[in-house]
Parts: structure tokens; C-alpha cells; sequence
């Protein structure tokens, strides 16, 4: 796959659009996960609910890890709804082994649309690569999104301190399941920042971890080396806690200083979200 064909397409003026496949383009045996993937929500949360949505890789007929998003009519998600989240994803790859980890998401309606016009990542990730799979689409209520500066702070503002809690995960795990899944996490939350970095100077997207972690190397060629391990492990995990341990406490030298410094000058304040330009 070369790096041009995982990047983002955009409108005339720049706005990133739906990265997404077609419903009718997702095979069967998907489509068949995504109906029991809304019979389980729709059981939870009946006339709460708006709309389900199918990202992540899965959406673009990549990977075998689905990720599902759940938009309820309520201004505040129920109490209850990460426990909701983590037992659907157990249950639903419990009864299909065919799949990786399965992961459900569920955000009320001011999450998606906050009052104060404040840039959402649920909504930026529903417009961006998402298919509608219950519900009325809410794409058509999302206006084109921009590469800007509230978009990479969504990113970067608490980064510091998520890698810092894997890192500290990886310490604590003895198993060599807890270091495979804490270490793929890590990697792509790290990639994810270093990519915040240099997507509104390069006004590109991707959510491809090999593209993410090249174009970011343009910018910190030093740390070109680091950053392709971060792809493979993010990509592939590790089963070596010695090995995971080792590319993250790299990681933190350069990118937390890195991340502190954008903020610095963007975002001194350390909000949590900025408006929208």
C-alpha cells in the first residue's frame, strides 16, 4: 500500500472528508458482526439511542479489530455506559473468535456537539471515518473538517500524562497478554502525537501508522528509528516487556518535551479543548 493511498482524501479547500468504505462495500461476514454489534446496544440503551457507528480500520476493510460508536439522544451518557462497553466488546469477541479485540465506544449528544462550539474528536472520528450502521447518519450534520489547531491539541493536551500510565502498566504486567495489548496501545497513542505535531503544517491526514510515524520523521529525523518501532508494535504488539519498555521510555525522553512545547505556545493553559477555527 504506498503512503499516498492512506492519506485522507480532502475537498477542494483542504477539509478532510470520510476516509470510510461504502456500507455496501463491507464484506458479509462484517456486516453480519455490525447487526450484532446494534442488537447489543440497541438492548442497552432502546429509545436512548440515535445512532451506531462502525470505525477504525474496520471501516476502511482494514484490519480484524472492529470499533463501534454509539450516539445516544441524552445530553449526558448514563451512568453505567464503560461497563456497558467493556462487557459488549468481551461478549462480542467471545462469540466471534474470527475477530481481534472488539471495542465500543458511547458518547452523548453534547460530546458529539458541545455548546460552547469547542472541537469534538467524536465528531471529527464520525466525520471522518465512519460508517453509519443504525440510526440516521449525522455525517450530514457535521460540517467538512479542517487540519487546524484545535485538531492536534485534541492529541496532544493530555498525551503526556496517557503515556505516562502505560508506561507505568508496562512495570506493573507480568503476563505476556497485559504487555501485547498495553504495548500496542502505547505505540499508537505515541504515533498519534508525534503526528499532531506536523499535521497542520503538512495539513494531512491518515490514521495509517507506517504513514503517520514516516511524515512525523520528517519533522524529527533523529527519532526516525523510534518512530518505525513505534509502527511495528503498534501495528503487530510485543510480547517482551524488556522490548516494550525500551521504545517507550525512548519515546517519552523526546516526545513528551516535544508535546509540552506545542502546548506551550498553543495551549498554555492546558484546556482540555479548543474552539474551532
Amino acid at each position: 500500500m504506498s503512503k499516498l493511498s492512506t492519506l485522507w482524501p480532502t475537498d477542494p479547500w483542504g477539509r478532510i472528508l470520510n476516509g470510510a468504505v461504502n456500507a455496501e462495500d463491507l464484506p458479509a461476514y462484517v456486516a453480519a458482526l455490525c447487526e450484532e454489534a446494534v442488537d447489543f446496544v440497541h438492548e442497552r440503551f432502546g429509545d436512548e439511542l440515535h445512532s451506531v457507528y462502525l470505525t477504525g480500520p474496520m471501516a476502511r476493510n482494514q484490519g480484524s479489530e472492529p470499533q463501534f460508536v454509539t450516539v445516544l439522544n441524552n445530553s449526558k451518557a448514563p451512568v453505567g455506559s464503560d461497563l456497558f462497553c467493556a462487557s459488549a466488546g468481551l461478549r462480542l469477541q467471545k462469540e466471534n473468535p474470527g475477530f481481534g479485540s472488539c471495542q465500543f465506544k458511547v458518547y452523548s449528544w453534547e460530546e458529539v456537539f458541545p455548546a460552547d462550539g469547542r472541537f469534538s474528536l467524536p465528531r471529527f472520528n464520525i466525520a471522518v471515518n465512519s460508517i453509519v450502521i443504525a440510526g440516521r447518519d449525522l455525517k450530514g450534520l457535521i460540517a467538512p473538517q479542517r487540519i487546524d489547531t484545535s485538531m492536534s491539541n485534541a492529541w496532544l493536551v493530555d498525551l503526556e500524562n496517557k503515556l505516562a500510565g502505560y508506561v507505568h502498566r508496562l512495570k506493573a504486567v507480568s503476563t505476556e497478554g497485559r504487555v501485547y495489548s498495553t504495548s500496542k496501545l502505547f505505540a499508537r497513542t505515541a504515533i498519534e502525537g508525534a503526528f499532531a505535531l506536523v499535521m497542520e503544517d503538512e495539513q494531512t491526514f491518515s490514521q495509517d501508522l507506517e504513514t503517520m510515524s514516516q511524515i512525523a520523521a520528517l519533522r524529527f529525523p533523529e527519532q526516525a528509528s523510534n518512530l518505525a518501532a513505534l509502527a511495528r508494535i503498534g501495528a503487530s504488539g510485543t510480547r517482551s516487556g524488556l522490548e516494550a519498555l525500551g521504545v517507550a521510555q525512548t519515546t517519552m525522553l523526546w516526545l513528551s518535551k516535544a508535546a509540552n512545547d506545542w502546548l506551550d505556545e498553543h495551549n498554555p493553559d492546558r484546556v482540555d479543548a479548543l474552539g474551532v477555527i
